[in-house]
């Protein structure tokens, strides 16, 4: 969760300002969501060609507009007529998975350091400003991105907009407040490592993407965080904040030729890169790696237990059928796994399924957190259900309720600005075709039983599973996961 405030959010799942994004609230928050009436997630636009990439201005629909900057910058914006506030969000296209080895969690703690103040304001005027307006202010970064988002009246996006364009293109990045935010990130490191919840989602990239950026913690290390001095991370700001990686994305009450006005003032860094040659560090797509557990020992009184296959990444059409497969499976409190290992067994009281989309890849996977006495039992009734979805076809009245349910968490979840500026956001900053929710609500109704078994037994398939855990007992551990992924070896 936040380090030390709670406007600052950084998750390796999915970023808890970001309602959609890459398909899952954050894996362990998805968890929790769906012991506690799953919550309302909204939905990833689908792959396709950029839409502003044949013309320096789009119109994409009566609400939706599209601008490119003589800067770089791109504006997108969404008016919605019922709206009294605005969602607002300066996107920019760096994350873990842009980093090197050596700068594992850099992202985050520049992440950070958008806080400690601007050309124009100090840290404590925004906090003062965003207090006084009644607004949110926040910010995150995941492994494709960092985005550092609001709310606020409509009348008062002129006055907010200006700090929030700031905090991106004008930071301060001075040594002094370095140090502060890298003890705070430090302490954020050591808060997940005491959370077996938080951790267990930790380790779980690592066990299925292995060496590959999408493995490492967005977090980044403590050894990293602790070497990186003002020198180094004012260097790395300016190879990767540059104008062609920035979007500013609107929803709500909002006038789209004026905040293109409001993001030439003071979205645009005044002095792009320093003169320093843009970063484009890009790992690509994480190539196929042996399935592997890890594990963590702690004194709990539970274990927890992530298990993961390779899933779609960002922009892949199988999406579509991984909604209503994760519905089915353990994402809402009729769903196989929470009736089986909760509601009938009494084994869990936190179980679900999730998945994680980024560019280059994905997971898909189900979570659960159990007493050690019940660890086998449980992981034998998950494997037990994972071979059923994958080998027999649901039937059709399971198959209505659950792509009803999937088609009403979407359009109930575009009903919050919010949510619509996310969309928005990460779509145009990945490249990725701008749909209506109507539009993906009919690729949903379009899901076949066949879709969701096949796509099931290529996600669920034992031998290609990972699995991340957190408990006393590492070989207790190991051997109650045979039924499901066999023998791993360890990372």
């Amino acid at each position: 969760m936040a380090a030390a405030t709670a406007r600052r959010v950084v998750t390796a799942r999915a970023a808890a300002v970001r309602p959609a994004g890459t398909a899952t609230a954050r894996a362990a928050a998805a968890a929790r969501a769906a012991t506690a009436r799953r919550a309302v997630v909204a939905s990833a636009p689908a792959a396709g060609t950029s839409p502003i990439a044949s013309a320096p201005h789009h119109t994409t629909s009566d609400e939706q507009r599209i601008t490119r900057l003589p800067s770089g910058v791109t504006v997108v914006s969404e008016s919605i007529g019922s709206a009294l506030s605005v969602a607002v969000g300066v996107w920019v296209g760096t994350g873990a998975r842009h980093e090197r080895d050596e700068e594992a969690g850099r992202a985050h703690l520049l992440e950070h350091m958008l806080f400690r103040g601007t050309r124009s304001y100090t840290s404590a005027e925004v906090d003062q400003r965003f207090d006084a307006l009644g607004g949110d202010l926040n910010a995150a970064t995941s492994r494709d991105e960092t985005a550092v988002v609001a709310r606020v009246l409509a009348d008062e996006l002129p006055g907010a907009f200006p700090m929030l364009g700031e905090m991106v293109a004008a930071p301060l990045l001075q040594d002094a407040d370095l140090a502060l935010e890298r003890k705070i990130v430090l302490e954020e490191i050591s808060m997940i490592d005491d959370d077996p919840e938080e951790l267990v989602f930790e380790l779980l990239p690592t066990a299925v993407f292995g060496p590959h950026a999408l493995g490492r913690p967005v977090i980044g290390t403590p050894e990293v965080v602790s070497g990186t001095d003002g020198d180094t991370l004012r260097d790395f700001y300016a190879g990767r904040y540059r104008p062609g990686r920035i979007v500013v994305a609107a929803a709500g009450a909002v006038d789209h030729d004026r905040l293109c006005e409001l993001a030439t003032a003071t979205a645009v860094p005044a002095d792009p890169g320093a003169g320093r040659p843009e970063d484009t560090n890009d790992p690509g797509s994480a190539p196929a790696t042996a399935p592997r557990v890890i594990f963590r020992r702690r004194d709990t009184e539970q274990v927890q237990i992530a298990i993961a296959g390779r899933g779609p990444g960002m922009g892949d059409d199988r999406r579509y059928a991984l909604r209503v497969l994760d519905t089915i499976l353990g994402g809402t409190p009729s769903s196989r796994l929470f009736r089986a290992v909760r509601e009938d067994r009494g084994l869990a009281y936190a179980v679900a399924s999730f998945d994680d989309q980024h560019r280059g890849g994905g997971m898909a996977g189900v979570y659960l957190g159990t007493r050690a006495e019940n660890l086998a039992e449980a992981l034998r009734i998950v494997a037990d259900e994972l071979a059923r979805i994958s080998s027999e076809p649901v039937d059709d009245d399971e198959l209505t309720r659950a792509k009803q349910n999937a088609r009403a968490r979407l359009l109930l979840g575009l009903e919050s600005t919010q949510a619509r500026m996310h969309v928005l956001g990460r779509s145009v900053l990945h490249d990725l075709e701008l749909r209506s929710p109507h539009e993906v609500a009919e690729r949903i109704d379009a899901v076949t039983a066949e879709d969701v078994r096949a796509l099931a037994a290529d996600l669920y398939a034992p031998a290609g599973l990972s699995a991340a855990g957190v408990g006393p007992d590492e070989d207790a551990f190991r051997a109650a996961l045979e039924p499901v992924a066999g023998h791993l070896p360890g990372a």
